[in-house]
């Protein structure tokens, strides 16, 4: 294999990985209310501002700033089922790293490039899911790649400016565009106006023309996140998701991806990432520092600061400091590529080993091993995570209590809008902004103190899911699965009569999760109703054991019922 074939196989293998980190099972509670959503606006035809979901806030105002996302997500829904939205949003997110690739092959070699983007890849992985945060990844890229150009024609921002409105309505953070813009504005400015090492000027020079022009469409893209179904209010509100991930609300504290990124809480994958983009972005900023491009400097300062705020914001870390790393690293990777010019073989074998890295990478994701070593509760595949979304127990509600409210959790309430509204609402779900404090403040004490339970209940009526409420006089177990617990308001003995044990799961997406459903209803039933149902709970270890051998917390349980 030749030099230049080898470095083509590395950057096709580091993109089939990115590929293979999108076709996973649909594992993200808020891909539910985004699809129940979709279904409303498909159904009336408008945008709903009020919230029509739950009967703990119902009226209350709903800014839905992703509702076009939504929308498309319901079509490709109708169209092919699940896989409909998760290949739509890997469409979104293979072309937006195809295009990272393209921006930084602009100044590194393929493998530089290649090799860049699978950190950016790792970076990203835990925001890999139908969400859209995807159609933001690819517009992002995009206005990076367009501004990055030497000469930005009036075209190019009048189409920058048309992304925007379509962005706005895609996901709040569109105003991402707005921060990429002004980056580039303020560059420019700097370099004609202000008295900047020659080397920074020369970098960062533009036009008088064009910085008129970055002008005039940055103000275009600030007036375009107003052009929404919620106009001021609605350009306004990623100042309130700001003040959320900074503690502003009552939903900020528990939720584990508004807290800053600690790197023993992150996947492995995505603490790599993180660690390694950032020492390349010094090393870049360190190495270059006589010919900084201002623009990239500030977009890897916003991007760094966001990615350091909130868990959700790690995996903009790639974007952002992409254009800094390719730049300043470029006459290095330049000067690495010609001394692997002079001697091809060990050019030919640096891309072999890359990309033979990238494909072992892409057979562990297809395996799901890469999903173990990452901690990820993730399946490759087209279908529905039963684990997480548990079916059974939701059929099992429809038939015993139709009418009745329920107390769920907000990982379940998305999944709840979908299968049952309008016929159900729910106490809660992921649309976290939508909710009172009070409302919001209650559930978080159930959940933190269980005996908080009752006075709620005799609130809101009939409620479910609360594993730990089973102990409460009043209230029964009455199903119970590899996935879920329902408890209803009945004055009989939590015992465990007939038909209260359902399959393990109604639809297991793969052996993995076959085998995590036996171990966690033996498990349920074991905390639930005692020693009384070892036998039950020990067969259901030996399931678990007999669909994944290797299964080490099967094995604990099956200790704990002997003898």
């Amino acid at each position: 294999m030749t030099r230049g074939r080898a470095a083509e196989a590395a950057a096709a293998t580091a993109l089939l990985l990115v590929v293979a980190l999108q076709v996973h099972t649909l594992d993200d509670s808020d891909t539910w209310w985004h699809l129940a959503s979709g279904r409303l606006i498909a159904a009336e035809r408008a945008v709903a501002r009020a919230d029509p979901f739950s009967f703990t806030a119902p009226g209350a105002p709903w800014i839905n700033r992703q509702w076009l996302f939504d929308l498309a997500a319901y079509g490709t829904w109708r169209a092919g089922g699940p896989a409909g939205p998760i290949l739509l949003a890997a469409a979104l997110f293979t072309a937006a790293f195809a295009t990272l690739y393209a921006l930084a092959r602009r100044r590194l070699p393929a493998w530089g490039a290649a090799a860049l983007v699978v950190l950016a890849a790792q970076a990203a992985v835990e925001r890999f899911t139908v969400r859209p945060e995807a159609a933001t990844f690819l517009l992002l890229a995009t206005y990076l790649l367009v501004l990055d150009r030497a000469s930005l024609g009036l075209r190019a921002l009048v189409a920058l400016v048309v992304l925007q409105v379509v962005w706005a309505n895609l996901h709040a953070l569109s105003v991402l565009g707005l921060v990429v813009l002004g980056a580039e504005l303020v560059s420019a400015a700097a370099a004609r106006w202000l008295p900047l090492p020659p080397g920074w000027r020369h970098a960062s020079r533009r036009d008088g023309r064009a910085v008129a022009r970055l002008a005039a469409a940055t103000a275009g893209a600030i007036a375009a996140e107003a052009a929404t179904p919620f106009g001021l209010a609605g350009a306004l509100f990623p100042l309130r998701l700001l003040g959320v991930l900074r503690g502003a609300e009552v939903t900020s504290a528990p939720i584990i991806e508004h807290r800053a990124p600690a790197l023993a809480e992150l996947s492995p994958p995505v603490a790599l990432g993180l660690v390694a983009l950032l020492a390349l972005a010094a090393l870049a900023a360190l190495v270059s520092w006589r010919r900084w491009r201002i623009a990239h400097l500030l977009i890897a300062a916003a991007f760094t600061a966001l990615a350091l705020l909130a868990r959700r914001n790690v995996a903009l870390i790639g974007p952002g400091v992409l254009p800094l790393v390719a730049s300043g690293l470029a006459p290095v990777a330049a000067a690495a590529d010609r001394h692997l010019a002079r001697r091809p073989r060990a050019g030919a074998a640096l891309g072999a080993v890359l990309a033979l890295g990238f494909a072992l990478a892409t057979v562990l994701v297809v395996s799901g091993d890469y999903y173990r070593a990452s901690r990820l509760t993730r399946t490759f595949g087209l279908g529905v995570s039963g684990l997480l979304f548990p079916a059974g127990a939701v059929d099992f509600l429809d038939a015993a209590a139709p009418s009745a409210r329920l107390f769920n959790d907000d990982v379940l309430g998305g999944y709840l809008l979908w299968r049952d509204y309008p016929r159900r609402r729910v106490f809660i779900d992921g649309r976290f902004q939508v909710y009172p404090g009070a409302v919001y403040a209650e559930y978080q004490k159930v959940l933190d103190e269980p005996r908080a339970f009752a006075p709620l209940a005799a609130r809101y009526g009939r409620l479910e899911l609360a594993r730990a409420i089973a102990s409460i006089p009043g209230w029964r177990i009455a199903y119970l699965d590899g996935g879920a617990i329902v408890l209803l308001a009945d004055h009989r003995a939590s015992e465990l009569p007939a038909g209260v044990i359902g399959p393990p799961l109604a639809r297991p997406a793969a052996r993995t999760e076959e085998a995590l459903a036996y171990y966690q209803r033996g498990r349920a039933l074991l905390f639930l109703f005692g020693r009384q149902t070892s036998p039950l709970a020990r067969a259901d270890f030996e399931a678990a054991l007999r669909v994944l051998p290797g299964l080490h917390e099967a094995r604990v349980g099956l200790g704990m019922t002997s003898d």
